[in-house]
């Protein structure tokens, strides 16, 4: 009877904590995508080339970062996407990464121990209404370990998102 109620308590734990971040809208015209970010978290406007956005919390401790970038592959020996990822992942402490052809996420620490949770997809998009051009697509927040079980839901739409 225990392991029945722990069961059906990790499975409401699970359906409810979907829910407990609402999110508002970001979209980025340039790089032909949108992501959500926490309510209560505030942008700093777009920037001036249009790729991207700054959000922060209202603490100012957790900073998310939404933001695309051409995939110009004429300097990359290799593979685009590991390329992309080293450039990315550079001045962390990755402790959890995942690379495949198309995407890659990775988790860690920066120099002053906030913890990073980043992920990257590759697309090929019509790009300012020009021929169909390879993009990157980003998603990536940090903030104070002490924080982790505020931004777990956040943390867990990142992993699904840009699809």
């Amino acid at each position: 009877m225990k392991i029945k109620l722990s069961i059906a308590a990790v499975i409401l734990t699970c359906v409810f904590s979907s829910f407990t971040l609402q999110r508002s809208e970001y979209c980025n015209a340039r790089f032909g995508f949108c992501a959500g970010y926490p309510k209560g978290f505030t942008g700093k406007g777009e920037s001036a080339n249009g790729d991207g956005q700054t959000f922060t919390s209202a603490d100012g401790k957790a900073v998310i970062l939404i933001f695309g970038a051409l995939a110009d592959d004429t300097d990359v020996e290799g593979d685009i996407v590991q390329d992309r990822f080293r450039t990315a992942s550079s001045g962390y402490k990755v402790v959890y990464k995942v690379i495949k052809p198309n995407w890659f996420i990775f988790s860690g620490t920066d120099k002053s121990g906030n913890t990073v949770y980043c992920k990257t997809v590759k697309r090929n998009i019509k790009y300012m209404g020009e021929d169909p051009t390879d993009v990157f697509q980003t998603i990536m927040i940090t903030y104070p370990p002490a924080d982790q079980e505020k931004y777990r839901d956040y943390c867990a739409y990142i992993a699904g998102s840009l699809k």
